[in-house]
């Protein structure tokens, strides 16, 4: 049976009140084939379950192996001690891992294929949970990728324990019109070997679905590159959850159709996808801001990192 990450963010945004995290680490990566070392970097968000258990999201840069690039998004479930206030707690947690990985296919100076996939990917971990909220946490990593090298990592950070807010809207005296209008500028990477970069421009339209789910409709400019310039509209789902009263995150992903005039096998339009995750803050009952990452994902080896902060009106 394969856990998928966004049947656990669903299990996610169902659980009751209970004291959130957010956690971000670094560390080193070994390729076990070849023994290559690189860097490696994790954010995660972790929503207890009980007194031990708990579910996570995790998006993770396995840094830059000889002629490969490979990021993706695990999805775990944990079993822990005993949830402590202070002190230390012990996990080990497994689940799936969608990867993304742009790999050299030869010596040319744009030959390269962007492959996804599944994998598995198992965890140990532990923590220190300081009074403050804060904690110290440090982490192995195995992932076993579906036709790739199997890789270790050592991460070693820190996290934010939030307080147990029902994690619906709080911020809103009325959930159910929550329209917002955003605009977004940023900083867009394409998934090559040399990270071509552009400046992209998005005008978002949101509404709320329910107390814990968000639609969208986009429209996307990535920017101009040699080897992309794609414009197009999006539709997306999304699972929200409240940190606090202000600050609310989330993950979304739908369809994405797009038009690249770069596209050199000359197709006028593409079906592609959108896969994205934001942290909003909300001003007050008229203005928000957010922060947002977005992977669109191809099947023409032109996927892309946009980069976005933006500014919304709700009305």
């Amino acid at each position: 049976m394969r856990i998928r990450p966004v049947a656990l963010a669903l299990l996610a945004a169902s659980l009751p009140a209970q004291a959130q995290d957010l956690s971000g680490m670094a560390g080193v990566l070994q390729v076990n084939a070849t023994n290559e070392r690189t860097f490696v970097a994790a954010i995660s968000y972790t929503q207890p379950v009980g007194n031990y258990s708990a579910v996570s999201l995790s998006y993770i840069n396995e840094g830059h192996p000889q002629d490969h690039h490979r990021d993706g998004m695990a999805g775990q479930v944990w079993l822990r001690t005993k949830k402590v206030d202070e002190g230390l707690m012990l996990g080990a947690g497994a689940g799936r891992y969608f990867f993304f990985d742009t790999a050299r296919i030869d010596d040319g100076l744009h030959n390269f294929d962007n492959d996804h996939g599944w994998g598995s990917i198992v965890s140990l971990q532990a923590r220190w949970q300081f009074d403050n909220r804060w904690y110290a946490q440090a982490q192995l990593n195995r992932i076993k990728p579906d036709g790739k090298d199997n890789t270790t990592h050592l991460l070693i950070g820190a996290g934010y324990r939030y307080d147990g807010v029902p994690g619906a809207k709080l911020h809103l005296q009325n959930w159910a019109h929550d329209d917002t209008l955003t605009l977004s500028t940023g900083h867009t990477i394409i998934n090559s070997l040399r990270s071509e970069s552009s400046r992209p421009f998005t005008l978002e339209y949101r509404r709320a679905a329910g107390k814990y789910v968000d639609w969208t409709v986009t429209a996307l400019d990535e920017g101009d590159t040699d080897l992309a310039h794609r414009r197009g509209a999006a539709a997306q789902l999304w699972l929200i959850r409240s940190l606090n009263e202000k600050v609310e995150f989330g993950m979304g992903g739908g369809p994405y159709v797009a038009w690249d005039t770069r596209d050199t096998q000359g197709h006028g339009m593409r079906l592609t996808g959108l896969l994205s995750a934001v942290a909003r803050y909300h001003i007050d009952r008229r203005w928000v801001t957010h922060v947002a990452w977005n992977r669109v994902i191809t099947d023409y080896h032109r996927d892309a990192d946009v980069f976005l902060v933006g500014v919304g009106r709700k009305f």
